[in-house]
């Protein structure tokens, strides 16, 4: 009979999670996770059976918790246009807290290793097929509340979102000047706003759009629409 873990998994597991969120793959070796995890390295591979074994399920453990909790509200059924606006809106605040180096383990993933990696790549497309659904279903949900124009593209405007998430959480990694990351996020929010219905319910109990940060201000005047109509970005 063998002799009793030491350790918890799930706890374990969450130390190496953080620390591969903080360094990446390359960076972190196998002696400084099983330092993080508080085991020894024979316990880690017996455990794990390898570094790469080990990163798939921190992913897991990642999309089950932390990408859970920002996105979850979006899956839920009652979720819609409050949720889709909370949730942008939270990101575009992202430069502004301590954890803004940390960026998102997944997107670092999808720079880092998906594009030598299939399964880290099949971990990144999962991951932005999650987020299209998401906003997609909340989006479809408050089109049937009559928040959003019945012709709202929800698929479309979910693609975009997803896309922009993407791009800032690069942003947020890189610690790109806060004005911008919030800029980026006040135009996503624009655009959907594009589609509101004003006379709806959520439209007269939303809470009165936050003021523009200098450099969306400034974003938003150099837009203007060309002759076909298509609006260009000037610098």
């Amino acid at each position: 009979m063998g002799r009793p873990k030491s350790y918890d998994r799930e706890v374990v597991l969450a130390k190496a999670m953080a620390l591969f969120w903080e360094r990446g793959f390359h960076a972190t070796s196998t002696r400084e996770l099983a330092e993080a995890m508080g085991v020894n390295p024979f316990s880690l591979y017996a455990e794990f059976g390898s570094k790469e074994a080990l990163y798939d399920a921190a992913i897991e453990r990642y999309m089950d918790t932390v990408v859970t909790g920002h996105f979850g509200r979006l899956e839920a059924p009652g979720a819609d246009l409050d949720d889709v606006r909370c949730v942008i809106d939270w990101f575009g605040d992202n430069g502004l807290r301590d954890t803004s180096g940390m960026g998102c383990l997944i997107g670092s993933m999808s720079t880092e290793r998906a594009p030598t990696v299939d399964r880290s790549r099949e971990h990144t497309a999962r991951f932005v097929d999650r987020l299209v659904q998401a906003f997609t279903h909340a989006i479809d949900s408050a089109v049937v509340k009559g928040q959003l124009a019945p012709d709202t593209p929800a698929e479309s405007i979910a693609v975009g979102f997803a896309a922009h998430l993407l791009g800032l959480f690069a942003m947020s990694r890189a610690r790109v000047a806060p004005g911008l990351i919030r800029a980026a996020s006040d135009w996503q929010l624009a655009c959907l706003d594009a589609w509101a219905m004003p006379d709806s319910p959520a439209a007269s109990q939303s809470p009165p759009p936050r003021r523009a940060s200098p450099a969306s201000s400034k974003l938003v005047a150099s837009t203007q629409p060309d002759q076909s109509g298509r609006t260009q970005v000037t610098r």
